[in-house]
C-alpha cells in the first residue's frame, strides 16, 4: 500500500469520515502520519494478515512436495522420500534416535509419494491386506483430505484408483477396474500408514508397502514404461527476503486452480500487489512491506494459538480432542495449524488422536511424579489403539533402559479378570514386579502423552467413552 501525500481520493475519504485531523495533508517522511495514512497501513496489515492464514497451508504443502521429493543426500531408513509420482517408504519404526519427525507414532510404517498429475493421470494400485491396517490418505494442496484408501473406506481387497486432475476428461477408453478420483489439485500428497504388528513383523509389512504401486494411465494401459521422470520446481523467491511468503502464495495460486470462494478470497489481495500472476512488491512502500511482515510474524502465533483455542477442541479428563482434521471448512488456522506440526492429521472417522499434557486434575505431567490410567476393557476401536509417551521439550520418543516407547492393544499386559487393566506411568520402575508389564516409561522432567484409536467406534466418537485420566499417584 502506496504512503505517498494523499490524493484527493483520500481527502474526500477523510471529510466524508470526520477525519480532519490538522496534519491530515501533510506527507510522510518526519512528519507525523496521518489518521488516513494510518487506516491505510491498517489495511494492508489485515489483508497481509488474512493472505497468511488463508495461504500459509498451500505455501506450507508446497513447500513438503519439494522436500519430501528431495532424494539428493542419502536416507535413514525412517524416512519416506522419493522423487516425484514415487512411493517412499520408511522401513522402521522411530526410536529417540530418529529426530526427523516429532511425535512419530510407534504402531505404523509411514509411506509418502507426491504426484504431480497436471500431466498425465496416475493410478495407484493397493494389494489385498486382510492381516493388518492400513491406510492411504490423499491430501491435495490446501491439505484438504479428499479421499481415504484402506481397511475402513476401501476394504482389505486388491483395487485400483485413477488420480486425475480437476476438470479432466477422458480421451478414450478407460480399463473399468480403474475408480477414477478427481483431485482438487494438480498435485497431491499420498499419506500412508502400514501397521506393524511386533518387531518381528517387519518383512511382512514391507511386502505390504511394496505392493502400493503408481503408474501413469499411459504405461498402465500400454504395458510400456515411460522413460521421462518429471520434476518440481525449485521454491520461488529468495531465502532471506522477508517477504518470500507472499511470492511464493502467489506461484503456487497460479499452479492450483481455485473455486469460486477462493477466487473471491484471492481477489483482495490485489491491494496489497499480490495477484496470480505473482507478488508486486515493487509497488509497496517501506511502511507497506513492514506492516506485510508484521502480518506473518503475527499470523505465524496466531495459528499455534490454536492449539489452545477452545473452539477447536473437547476436554475431558485432562485429555484433549479434535475432531475436525479432515474438514476444517473456512476455519484457516486450525488448518494452517494442522499443515505445520501436525501434517498428515486424519479425520475421526478414521482416527482420534487424543492428547494431554495434564493430569486428570489440570497438573502438568512431569517424570517426577507417578501416574496410572486405568481402562475398564479394550477401548472400543475397530483397529488398533496405543498410548505414546513424548518429551515436551523436544516432542520425541523417550529413551529407556527397557526400550518401550508405547503400549498398545498388542502388548502382552496383565489384566484383571473383568478385562479392565491399568497403565502404569512413571520414570522408575515399579517396586511391584506385576506392574512391570504396564509399565510405560517417562521422562524425569515435563512430557505428554498421546493415545491413538484407529477406526474409533460410535462410543468414541460420541464422546461416552473417553480415555481415562492420568492419575497422580
Amino acid at each position: 500500500m502506496n504512503t505517498r501525500p494523499i490524493t484527493t481520493l483520500a481527502l474526500s475519504i477523510a471529510l466524508a469520515t470526520g477525519i480532519t485531523a490538522p496534519n491530515a495533508l501533510a506527507s510522510t517522511g518526519n512528519t507525523p502520519i496521518t489518521p488516513v495514512q494510518q487506516a491505510l497501513h491498517s489495511e494492508t496489515y489485515n489483508l497481509g494478515l488474512s493472505a497468511y492464514l488463508w495461504g500459509s497451508t498451500l505455501v506450507r504443502m508446497e513447500q513438503i512436495s519439494r522436500q519430501y521429493t528431495d532424494v539428493s543426500k542419502p536416507q535413514a531408513d525412517t524416512s519416506y522420500r522419493a522423487p516425484l509420482n514415487e512411493f517412499g517408504h520408511a522401513r522402521r519404526l522411530s526410536t529417540p534416535a530418529d529426530t526427523d519427525m516429532p511425535t512419530a507414532n510407534r504402531d505404523t510404517l509411514y509411506s509418502s509419494a507426491v504426484l504431480d498429475v497436471s500431466q498425465e493421470p496416475l493410478v495407484l494400485e493397493v494389494p489385498e491386506v486382510s492381516d493388518r491396517y492400513y491406510v492411504i490418505n490423499m491430501f491435495d494442496m490446501w491439505h484438504n483430505l479428499f479421499q481415504y484408501v484402506g481397511t475402513r473406506e476401501t476394504g482389505s481387497l486388491e483395487k485400483q484408483f485413477l488420480i486425475v486432475p480437476p476438470g479432466w476428461e477422458a480421451d478414450g477408453d478407460i480399463p473399468r477396474e480403474l475408480n477414477i478420483i478427481e483431485a482438487p489439485t494438480s498435485k497431491v500428497w499420498l499419506w500412508g500408514r502400514t501397521q506393524v504388528l511386533d518387531d518381528n513383523d517387519y518383512a511382512n509389512a514391507h511386502a505390504v508397502q511394496d505392493e502400493y504401486t503408481l503408474t501413469p494411465l499411459s504405461e498402465y494401459i500400454s504395458g510400456k514404461p515411460i522413460s521421462t521422470q518429471p520434476e518440481l520446481s525449485p521454491r520461488t523467491g529468495d531465502a532471506n527476503d522477508p517477504l518470500r511468503f507472499y511470492h511464493e502464495l502467489a506461484t503456487y495460486l497460479s499452479d492450483n486452480p481455485l473455486d469460486e470462494r477462493q477466487k473471491a478470497m484471492a481477489g483482495q489481495f490485489k491491494k496489497i500487489g499480490l495477484t496470480k500472476d505473482g507478488f508486486d512488491s515493487d509497488s509497496l512502500s517501506d511502511a507497506a512491506k513492514a506492516e506485510l511482515v508484521r502480518a506473518i510474524k503475527d499470523g505465524q502465533q496466531i495459528v499455534m494459538a490454536q492449539q489452545a483455542n477452545p473452539a477447536n477442541l473437547e476436554m475431558k479428563d485432562g485429555w484433549v480432542y479434535t475432531f475436525a482434521l479432515d474438514a476444517f471448512g473456512d476455519d484457516n488456522s486450525m488448518r494452517s495449524l494442522i499443515a505445520h506440526p501436525y501434517l498428515g492429521g486424519q479425520g475421526p472417522k478414521e482416527a482420534i488422536y487424543p492428547m494431554a499434557a495434564t493430569d486428570a486434575n489440570g497438573q502438568p505431567l512431569n517424570g517426577e511424579q507417578n501416574y496410572t490410567m486405568t481402562f475398564d476393557g479394550e477401548p472400543p476401536v475397530g483397529a488398533f489403539w496405543s498410548v505414546t509417551v513424548y518429551d515436551a521439550k523436544t516432542k520425541m520418543l523417550v529413551d529407556n533402559p527397557i526400550k518401550r516407547y508405547n503400549i498398545n492393544n498388542l502388548s502382552d499386559l496383565e489384566k484383571n479378570r473383568d478385562g479392565s487393566f491399568t497403565l502404569h506411568l512413571s520414570h522408575q520402575a515399579p517396586k511391584d514386579a506385576t506392574m512391570k508389564d504396564n509399565w510405560l516409561p517417562t521422562p524425569d522432567g515435563r512430557f505428554y502423552v498421546l493415545t491413538r484409536l484407529y477406526i474409533p467406534g460410535k462410543e468414541v466418537l460420541n464422546m461416552d467413552w473417553t480415555v481415562p485420566g492420568l492419575q497422580a499417584q
